[in-house]
């Protein structure tokens, strides 16, 4: 008989947590604005809790045996979920990579003036891509005065944000100045994250410095287009700026291109200040930043440094935030203690998730296995389909980053769930089919934060496509 009784107690305690589990997920649904998700969670505590006061209200062994049944199916639910085996893909690099060209990056191909001599060199060189480029350049541009009859502030705020980063391309790099001080690998270090949290930075990382990951030539920026890049530093300090999710939830509206300029126009400050203060300590650093004057890749480096993981939609997920951040670099020779990469399951649940490539309104995103692309293993998107979308739409687009179950707020509940899909592949099963049930398999764009804007006597213009002579 005390079998029996501890058994019904400890179901009727399993119920109490589950019911608790759901009270306080609608409350943090509430107060991130996610009423679906509040509703829902609401329904299965009262459904649970008014199930558990009804089997005690009825006063039947019989009934309380069929709570308590319940109760440990949910004990042994999460004994499976601890049991389970712990997500063990890695990203991997399985051959040296080649250094890309800048000029190749599509941001630099399109850059380039219709006939110029820059233009023509290039599909010189590439002419498989001249077609293609050519009906892309028929779209309006990014930011293009066609776009702004919705949303005029935010669009101006954003055009204002990338003009005020390109007057510091010229800033980004320089001499050591004066007396070189001494400092051990591991205070430097210490100091230069710190620093870099002290400017705004959420996330930051130090790894070594691989030429692979350094552009061939120069595609963009104040530096002569075609000149080789020599990049010798011998570290990178990576850092990452949170974007706000309630602006990434407007995705693909204008408010998402502002908060892109933005962190960018943070990230520059934030690289600048950084690559200048260990230049007054005697040290060669350079920063890389928004606006045509990346030197290296970011996305591989943030792997190395331990910022994130490469994920399906082709760039980093960082561990309290998703792929909702802003990458920036500092390179330099002043001696550090690399970091490490992290893997916290990104591999596995991606392989298992699919909605960043269900969501995407250019199908850019592959639905398929990783594949080797010069010498790691991902995910490899269509970056010319998701470009034209920007251009279509005007902004730089986010639903992936809207979209993706990584992206939820960084407080205690969603926590818990990072911390379970980290160690369990049943937990990331779950919780990409939880996230469908509670959140949506397409979640609909969320209202402007920034309130609605109006455009009165704003000449309305018509998309001309452009002639390419």
């Amino acid at each position: 008989m005390n079998w029996l009784r501890l058994m019904i107690i400890g179901g009727v305690m399993a119920l109490l947590g589950a019911v608790l589990f759901f009270i306080l997920m609608s409350f943090y649904s509430l107060l991130e604005k996610e009423r679906r998700a509040a509703e829902r969670s609401a329904l299965l505590a009262l459904g649970l809790g008014g199930g558990l006061v009804l089997l005690f209200s009825l006063h039947q062994p019989s009934f309380l045996m069929i709570g308590a049944s319940l109760g440990w199916l949910i004990i042994l639910f999460c004994l499976g979920l601890v049991l389970s085996p712990r997500p063990r893909t890695q990203l991997r690099i399985v051959a040296s990579p080649a250094r890309i060209d800048e000029r190749d990056v599509i941001f630099a191909r399109f850059d380039l003036e219709i006939n110029s001599d820059h233009y023509r060199q290039y599909y010189e060189l590439r002419p498989h891509l001249k077609s293609l480029d050519d009906s892309l350049r028929q779209l309006p541009d990014l930011l293009d005065r066609c776009h702004w009859q919705k949303f005029p502030w935010e669009f101006a705020l954003a055009e204002a944000e990338f003009d005020f980063i390109e007057t510091f391309l010229s800033e980004v790099g320089g001499p050591p100045e004066g007396e070189k001080f001494s400092f051990s690998p591991e205070e430097a270090t210490v100091m230069v994250k710190r620093l870099a949290h002290y400017l705004g930075a959420q996330l930051c990382g130090v790894c070594e410095l691989d030429p692979a990951f350094v552009y061939s030539h120069v595609g963009r920026g104040p530096e002569p287009y075609g000149q080789k890049i020599e990049l010798n530093h011998r570290y990178a300090i990576v850092f990452a700026v949170e974007m706000s999710l309630a602006m990434v939830a407007t995705a693909p509206q204008a408010p998402v291109v502002v908060e892109t300029a933005v962190r960018y126009t943070e990230a520059a400050h934030i690289s600048i200040i950084l690559a200048k203060t260990i230049q007054k300590l005697g040290y060669p650093a350079r920063a890389h930043i928004a606006g045509s004057n990346y030197q290296v890749i970011l996305p591989p480096l943030a792997w190395k440094a331990g910022l994130g993981e490469l994920g399906r939609l082709g760039i980093i997920v960082t561990y309290p935030y998703g792929p909702r951040v802003r990458l920036g670099v500092v390179t330099t020779d002043l001696p550090l203690v690399p970091d490490q990469p992290i893997s916290f399951g990104v591999q596995d649940f991606c392989a298992s998730c699919l909605k960043c490539a269900r969501c995407c309104p250019a199908q850019a995103i592959p639905h398929g296995e990783r594949q080797v692309d010069n010498g790691i293993t991902r995910w490899v998107i269509d970056r010319e389909a998701c470009y034209r979308f920007w251009r279509q739409v005007g902004t730089d687009c986010a639903t992936c980053l809207y979209v993706c179950p990584y992206s939820k707020e960084n407080n205690l509940f969603h926590q818990v769930i990072r911390v379970a899909t980290r160690s369990s592949r049943l937990a990331q099963k779950v919780a990409v089919k939880s996230d469908d049930f509670f959140y949506g398999r397409r979640p609909p764009a969320k209202p402007n934060p920034l309130g609605k804007t109006h455009s009165a006597g704003f000449k309305k213009l018509t998309l001309r496509k452009k002639r390419i002579l």
